[in-house]
């Protein structure tokens, strides 16, 4: 009897299988106020690309400035206490070597300059904290992206702890597709 036969050849060929898959960009951040106010501007729009640096949100700035304008003024009067302290101590410490004053008037002067010193320290580190406070008024972008939905309105109150973040930027230069797959699949696939 004879057979119908095929001969069968070595040959290159791509096999197509359909999967699903989540398309996620490089990064997702999530874009949350440190300080609490009420929103003042919105300088960016849903779906819109952002940079990263880039100003999205304005919180009122009013109080921010205005603890700052105090913490100048509280820096200013220390450092003005301070120089009070050492003209005293080295004052003290002249009468002190004319047997003028004793030893116990010259270590107060000295424990006076040592606390003025401090004060200064703390009232610089306010205004460091002022001065960061306002600068977190002003919301920006940390990367480069798209803007996603904004939830929020000009005049509403926000802080550091809401539930919902001011925006999401995504970051889509480089695109990644996640799916889910069989050991016997991945084995297949790879031969």
């Amino acid at each position: 009897a004879q057979y119908k036969t095929v001969l069968v050849g070595k040959r290159h060929m791509t096999l197509t299988r359909e999967y699903s898959a989540r398309l996620t960009g490089r990064q997702i951040v999530e874009v949350r106020p440190q300080v609490s106010g009420c929103i003042t501007r919105i300088l960016t729009a849903e779906g819109q690309a952002v940079r990263k640096g880039q100003t999205l949100f304005i919180i009122d700035q009013v109080p921010y400035r205005a603890a700052l304008e105090i913490a100048v003024a509280a820096r200013k009067s220390a450092e003005a206490r301070l120089a009070t302290a050492k003209m005293n101590y080295e004052n003290e410490s002249r009468l002190q070597q004319g047997n003028v004053v004793g030893d116990v008037s010259v270590q107060s002067m000295r424990n006076a300059l040592s606390e003025a010193e401090a004060a200064l320290a703390q009232a610089k580190a306010q205004e460091t904290n002022a001065r960061n406070n306002l600068s977190y008024t002003e919301v920006k972008s940390p990367v480069n992206g798209m803007a996603s939905m904004i939830p929020w309105h000009v005049g509403s109150l926000v802080s550091s702890n809401i539930s919902e973040p001011l925006v999401t930027v995504a970051d889509d230069s480089e695109m990644y597709a996640y799916f889910s797959n069989t050991t016997g699949q991945t084995l297949r696939l790879r031969d």
